[in-house]
């Protein structure tokens, strides 16, 4: 890469396009062997070449994960639900899945092509993932992770 200004990059600029993916009726035991032969942490699930979720091994973690169950208040003979039961519903269901469909966060934050790379990794600490699906209409062109922005410091410092 040439000296250019890092503050001047977007994410279609240092994108890896040909990032491992997975589909949704890929096993759980499929996604885990990825992630260990790949040296990855996470992967987008398409379905041809759109995007419908992506897997971490956030997610997979729930499998060995203990869950808890939120507690009642018992007032009057009448119980109140303490705690977020839908939360508790999907980490139970994520926790006995066998497809990357059931485990799969279906709701990603992706960026674009386009997307200056200081607002993608403004995104990714704010959200708190590591990896950036980058779509275009709905496809799924690559992924940005954390370390390819890091990795530009040490390659590209600033002068």
């Amino acid at each position: 890469m040439n000296q250019q200004d890092i503050r001047e990059l977007r994410v279609g600029d240092i994108m890896q396009a040909d990032w491992p993916t997975l589909a949704p009726d890929h096993t759980v035991e499929d996604t885990i062997k990825l992630f260990a032969e790949s040296g990855i942490s996470g992967a987008p699930v398409v379905e041809g070449d759109r995007l419908v979720g992506i897997v971490t091994e956030g997610d997979l973690i729930f499998r060995d994960a203990d869950i808890k169950a939120p507690g009642f208040l018992d007032i009057l003979g009448g119980i109140i639900p303490l705690g977020n039961w839908e939360e508790y519903r999907e980490e139970t269901l994520k926790s006995a899945g066998v497809t990357v469909a059931e485990v799969m966060t279906k709701e990603v934050t992706t960026v674009t092509p386009d997307t200056p790379l200081a607002e993608a990794a403004t995104t990714m600490a704010d959200r708190r993932v590591k990896i950036l699906p980058v779509v275009e209409e709905g496809s799924l062109r690559g992924v940005i992770t954390r370390m390819d922005i890091l990795t530009l410091h040490v390659l590209n410092p600033r002068r």
